[in-house]
């Protein structure tokens, strides 16, 4: 990478990034006026990226997300906004509250600096941990499943094409391609900035910012912002976190800082409310006109100000939306959302607040199922029929493992023996030896927000963690394996994330289990468990990654957590000097990342350890080409077909399989037919790998592709490791010199005749 293409990949950054800075903030300022301090931070991150995500949107829907494109464009939207444009964009959803009304801002009851700088530990600690994973990527690459399957080539296709509206077919047994690609969508732009997925390795660490800056703000009205955000770093350090999200494209953080965002921006709107109702009745009983309470005070001694908090309902919508547009796991919380959300208003206002949350979460999410409808005549491919109506689409399910859920296993087939070894035991490991408080204290959390709430806001924020447990249960793939042996529950205890890291943050909101007493008490055992969940679950491959360097980590972690929180206390004092100290902080951090980012490109991918099936060879291959149009066959190569794509990600790579309507994609069955996609898909190479049974991962069993191609003479065979092959297209092969091939996949994905022994 040459030092104009990284510096034109800073500059583009900047150009986009600082924009939608501004307009969150100048969208914050008209949503919720008066508000401060941390609250008013995590409302201007969750406008900002609904801002840019929506203008990726935009941009992606005409094939136009170039940086020719997406940097005059960010310029345009947060000039507009700035100097005054943004009135037109935004409703007067607001306009019966002052402009700046001094009550409006939730209150923040002073925190012990010893409780604080407890609290900032445990954070630090939290991002430290995560370094390490970063670490392990810098020096390797992003090497997590998903990521080498469906999350990596969809962020670069999209910046391969500039267009986010087609369908990207990575396998022929998961319908993946209709995923929700919010997530995607910002690691495409990072790649269309810099030609390269420099920037994707951060991404993640984004959000664990907004995760714990929005625990913070779920406490900090009852003056318990320390205690619930060390709950929260609890919940961030397991398992189902730290190996799979630091430093990799995966998504889960995603739903995790939206939900909690969302709940936090509630909290806070609510509080303010009643600390508003509150003055409203004191002033109600002393300032009278003719013997009768003035109106607004009157609404007030009821707890109703004169106008209810739209704009949190708003934010909190786009929020849930983000959320829902990265990850389809999120649904029993959004819908749990749509439905409590008018309760939180007087009855006259219901529908209104309903339409305004529906909106936002519409405004972020709704592309892809929109995109859904038009590719395959239904928004949730994945749901076939309602009733006696049949809907459109693929009309097949999720067809790489045995769909089974959790529920399955509690209603169906409740094995005593089955629970501890395929549930317990993955429970204890991930959660680590404090597994049964941490749910506990999650459900616990949960329980006594309904029970005892807070306010309107916090008791539904409880409600949303019930709910979030009972639709994990419900959930696909939660337990998916065969009947009796659900080897995926563990790798997909992190749906389960986002609701118990709420659960957490809530339970310090319970007077009687935080008193001001033991407050220190209770986070220096929280910074204890914290430790030992890190050191004792599954999380603790970071520490000891081959390539972790725990100081160099310590270090990352102080400046993630502590440049925030300096720049936070400067702004304080003078919003120029912050600015400044930004700005130098920004430059220093862009030339540390010169100088390092050699390191990331000259071992991507290079080890023989890192890929299995003997794919490791045929990667190495793919690293340094560029511009080529690359065919995989089997399915090992497409849940790792990320490798292809070169280092600067310009190689158009694609699993060849049969195209069929309402964007149904199936392997392709006969050797014909697979010689014929071949010659249709123009390709320059053809990678053939063995099959790969997601239920018995640990090894791969033949595939018939190789097969299919080795004897026609239009092709020339490059590079043979085991089952995996690489053939350069030096013209059209020849569909009727099949005779002399196996002709048909078998029922186990295997080639008939003496071929099914090949090598």
């Amino acid at each position: 990478m040459s030092f104009g293409e990284y510096l034109f990949g800073v500059i583009g950054l900047a150009a986009v990034a600082i924009p939608m800075g501004i307009g969150g903030v100048r969208l914050r300022r008209r949503l919720l006026p008066g508000w401060e301090g941390a609250p008013a931070r995590l409302a201007e991150a969750v406008l900002g990226v609904a801002l840019l995500t929506v203008l990726l949107q935009l941009l992606g829907a005409f094939g136009i997300l170039v940086p020719g494109v997406l940097i005059p464009a960010a310029l345009l939207v947060g000039v507009g906004l700035y100097y005054g444009a943004w009135g037109a964009f935004v409703p007067h959803i607001n306009a019966k509250a002052p402009r700046k009304p001094a009550s409006a801002r939730p209150p923040a009851p002073p925190v012990p600096l010893p409780q604080t700088l407890i609290a900032l530990a445990a954070a630090a600690f939290v991002a430290a941990h995560w370094a390490t994973g970063l670490q392990d990527v810098w020096e390797r690459g992003m090497l997590t499943f998903d990521t080498l399957w469906y999350h990596g080539p969809f962020a670069a296709r999209i910046a391969e094409t500039g267009s986010a509206w087609g369908m990207h077919f990575t396998d022929p047994l998961y319908l993946n391609w209709f995923y929700p690609e919010n997530s995607e969508l910002l690691h495409g732009a990072g790649i269309a900035l810099f030609d390269r997925d420099l920037l994707s390795p951060f991404v993640n660490f984004g959000w664990l910012a907004v995760s714990l800056l929005a625990a913070w703000c779920i406490g900090r009205p009852y003056g318990v912002a320390p205690l619930s955000l060390v709950a929260v770093c609890i919940a961030m350090d397991t398992g189902p976190m730290v190996p799979r999200e630091a430093g990799t494209p995966a998504t889960d953080t995603v739903p995790v800082a939206m939900l909690l965002a969302a709940a936090a921006i509630l909290i806070n709107a609510w509080a303010s409310r009643n600390q508003s109702g509150a003055e409203g009745a004191s002033a109600g009983s002393t300032r009278r006109t003719s013997g009768v309470a003035s109106e607004s005070h009157s609404a007030a001694s009821r707890g109703v100000p004169g106008a209810a908090p739209f704009g949190a309902l708003l934010i909190a919508g786009l929020a849930i939306g983000l959320a829902l547009g990265s990850k389809l796991t999120i649904w029993g919380v959004t819908a749990a959302f749509a439905v409590g959300v008018p309760f939180l208003v007087p009855r006259g206002m219901r529908r209104r607040a309903l339409f305004v949350f529906l909106g936002g979460v519409a405004a972020v999410a709704g592309f892809w199922f929109l995109r859904n409808l038009i590719h395959a005549g239904n928004p949730l491919p994945w749901i076939r029929e309602i009733g006696p109506i049949d809907l459109p689409g693929p009309n097949r399910g999720l067809e790489g493992r045995d769909d089974f859920t959790v529920a399955h296993y509690i209603f169906v087939d409740p094995s005593t023996s089955l629970w501890r070894q395929y549930f317990l035991n993955p429970i204890e490991n991930l959660l680590g030896p404090f597994w049964f408080l941490i749910l506990g204290g999650a459900a616990g959390g949960a329980i006594l927000a309904v029970w005892r709430p807070r306010s309107a806001a916090v008791r539904l924020a409880g409600a949303l963690t019930i709910v979030a447990a009972i639709a994990y249960l419900f959930t696909p793939l939660t337990a998916a394996g065969p009947e009796g042996q659900p080897l995926a529950f563990g790798i997909n205890l992190r749906y389960l994330i986002p609701g118990f890291a709420l659960g957490l943050a809530l339970l310090p909101l319970a007077p009687r289990l935080a008193p001001e007493r033991f407050r220190v008490a209770l986070l220096a055992g929280g910074l204890i468990a914290l430790y030992f969940t890190s050191r004792n679950s599954d999380a603790n491959v970071a520490w000891e990654g081959a390539f972790a360097s725990v100081p160099w980590a310590v270090l990352i972690g102080l400046v993630l957590i502590g440049a925030p929180v300096a720049l936070a206390a400067l702004a304080r004092r003078s919003g120029a000097m912050a600015a400044g100290v930004a700005g130098l902080l920004a430059l220093a951090i862009a030339a540390i990342g010169w100088e390092r980012q050699d390191d990331y490109f000259d071992h991507r991918y290079d080890r023989a350890e890192d890929f299995r099936f003997e794919l490791d060879d045929a990667v190495r291959w793919a690293n340094p080409t560029s511009d080529l149009r690359i065919g995989v066959a089997g399915t090992s190569g497409a849940y790792n077909q990320y490798g292809f794509y070169g280092d600067d990600l310009t190689n158009y790579v694609q699993y060849v399989g049969r195209h069929l309507p309402e964007a149904d994609f199936r392997a392709i069955e006969t050797c014909a037919g697979f010689r014929a996609a071949v010659n249709d898909g123009d390709y320059d190479y053809l990678v053939t790998t063995p099959a790969l049974d997601l239920n018995a991962p640990s090894r791969a069993r033949p595939s018939p592709e190789r097969g299919w191609v080795s004897r026609d003479p239009a092709v020339t065979e490059i590079l043979h490791a085991g089952r995996v092959a690489v053939f350069r297209v030096n013209g059209e092969l020849s569909p009727s010199g099949c005779a002399k091939a196996p002709n048909r996949r078998t029922d186990q994905g295997e080639p008939g005749g003496s071929a099914a022994k090949q090598p």
